[in-house]
């Protein structure tokens, strides 16, 4: 486990008016209840179904150190249990759709590898998606967080670069991500 999980994991640094958000509604609708265990948190990875169009986690949490599908991912950007997103039509998660942004994450694990990737330990690193265990508020929840990506060899998706080191951001990973990959 690398950073602790509460009720805020995912916030702006940049400025969120360019950023373009989209609601998609979810194909598990029970994920956004805070009694489930399951429950998605904020900064977590997404993904579109392909058969439904509707967001799963963007890597498989029945197992830690599980790649991401290699799709496209987006952070969800709602905290835990809100209610205006539970009570939205067809169960709507936020998610950072388009255009470029800047974000910190407690989302990740800076220490695991997984397939060919690496440990994120250098400013401008790439990160990818895949399975972690956090723990914190929640108790220890295997999420869909990000990891570091090996600078050659490693196939898996790009998702963001790496702007701030946990070390040197009060344990929380500053990222840049949007329309670079």
């Amino acid at each position: 486990m690398a950073s602790g999980t509460q009720r805020v994991n995912f916030r702006p640094v940049t400025d969120v008016i360019p950023t373009i958000r989209r609601d998609i509604p979810l194909f598990d609708p029970t994920l956004c209840n805070p009694q489930n265990a399951l429950s998605l948190l904020d900064g977590e990875w997404m993904t579109l179904d392909p058969g439904t169009g509707k967001l799963i986690r963007s890597a498989a949490i029945t197992a830690v150190g599980t790649s991401a599908l290699q799709v496209f991912s987006w952070p969800l950007w709602a905290e835990n249990g809100r209610y205006d997103v539970q009570a939205m039509a067809d169960t709507k998660m936020p998610l950072i759709w388009l255009n470029q942004w800047e974000f910190e994450t407690l989302i990740f694990d800076a220490a695991a590898i997984v397939g060919s990737g690496a440990a994120i330990t250098t400013r401008s690193q790439p990160v990818k998606v895949a399975s972690i265990s956090l723990g914190g508020v929640y108790g220890t929840k295997t999420l869909s967080g990000l990891v570091g990506k090996a600078s050659s060899g490693d196939t898996d998706q790009t998702v963001a670069y790496v702007t701030r080191l946990p070390a040197e951001n009060s344990g929380w990973l500053r990222i840049r991500g949007g329309m670079l990959y």
